[in-house]
């Protein structure tokens, strides 16, 4: 006895879907190979995806899609499809509501360009509705085999190449999660002049020229641009200028570093999530804090009060 899923017959609308859910799911595996390729942009892009479970889970669960609308019943599929896009309508409509990036494409498209897209497939979707409604397939087993397959094996390349990342481009991910607890990256051997950040007590700032929201944490916090805690030095270091260096102050925090205090990256500009805030103990990072969490982080260490460790 032959499988449902081969055996209907097509009319228009359903030789619509049969054409479009392929435009899908390469779409899909897509979306998947664009985030494995630019983790390290989505980690510190401060986005829905800047996690790394989620990252993982969401690149593993869209290929799993696609591999589903190639391989599975075309009704289920359908479904699915229709579920999914209107998961990624809704969650890109959050990103953009919180001035955040989706992520979706890597980073590399707007929120808005990006629920265009998705709201476009999932009106298409809806107007293909299969017209033969038949669910029951006997070689849904198999199906969902390979698409567990493929959903682990897409997984496991994610956390491969996560792995990859932090081997060889450890001293370029400035990121709370990755260096607490290690030597902390930008020092003598980056430039001569960072040295100093290899022994001593340091608090060490970074943050980007246009960011508006930096602007007022170190205004805050900062008006003195020399205030620092008892027995710790300070170290700013501001990126996002015209050029790729960086520029960086000891001692003071202020967004008018002299000009000639640049850093040059040979291996390539460092990532990080925006603003981001180091403790540095001869050498080693003890505590970390980025991103949204940066300010009430700096507030507790400037009042005394022991921070809550992210």
């Amino acid at each position: 006895m032959s499988d449902s899923t081969d055996t209907t017959q097509s009319t228009g609308g359903t030789l619509g879907w049969e054409s479009f859910r392929f435009a899908v799911a390469a779409l899909l595996f897509a979306t998947a190979v664009v985030k494995i390729v630019n983790m390290a942009q989505i980690l510190t892009g401060g986005g829905l995806l800047g996690t790394m479970p989620r990252l993982v889970a969401v690149t593993a669960f869209e290929a799993a899609v696609a591999v589903y609308l190639i391989v599975g019943n075309r009704c289920l599929a359908w479904l699915l499809t229709l579920t999914t896009f209107a998961i990624f309508v809704a969650s890109t409509l959050y990103a953009i509501s919180m001035d955040q990036p989706c992520d979706c494409f890597g980073g590399k498209l707007e929120p808005e360009t990006v629920v265009v897209i998705d709201a476009v497939v999932l009106l298409l979707t809806a107007c293909l509705r299969p017209r033969r409604w038949q669910v029951s397939s006997p070689k849904l087993i198999r199906q969902l085999t390979v698409v567990t397959v493929v959903a682990g094996l897409v997984a496991g390349a994610a956390v491969w190449r996560y792995d990859v990342l932090l081997e060889k481009e450890r001293s370029r991910l400035l990121v709370a999660e990755v260096l607490v607890g290690k030597p902390w990256p930008l020092n003598g051997q980056t430039d001569p002049r960072l040295s100093e950040l290899g022994s001593g007590k340091w608090m060490i700032l970074i943050a980007r020229q246009d960011c508006g929201h930096c602007r007022e944490m170190v205004a805050q916090y900062f008006a003195d641009p020399e205030t620092h805690r008892p027995g710790e030095r300070t170290a700013f270091f501001v990126f996002g200028g015209r050029d790729p260096q960086w520029r960086f102050q000891l001692d003071r925090v202020a967004f008018d570093p002299p000009s000639e205090a640049l850093l040059s990256w040979p291996d390539g500009e460092p990532y990080v999530i925006n603003p981001a805030i180091f403790l540095v103990e001869n050498g080693i990072v003890i505590d970390a804090a980025e991103g949204t969490e940066s300010e009430q982080f700096l507030g507790a260490l400037l009042s005394g009060r022991k921070p809550a460790t992210p």
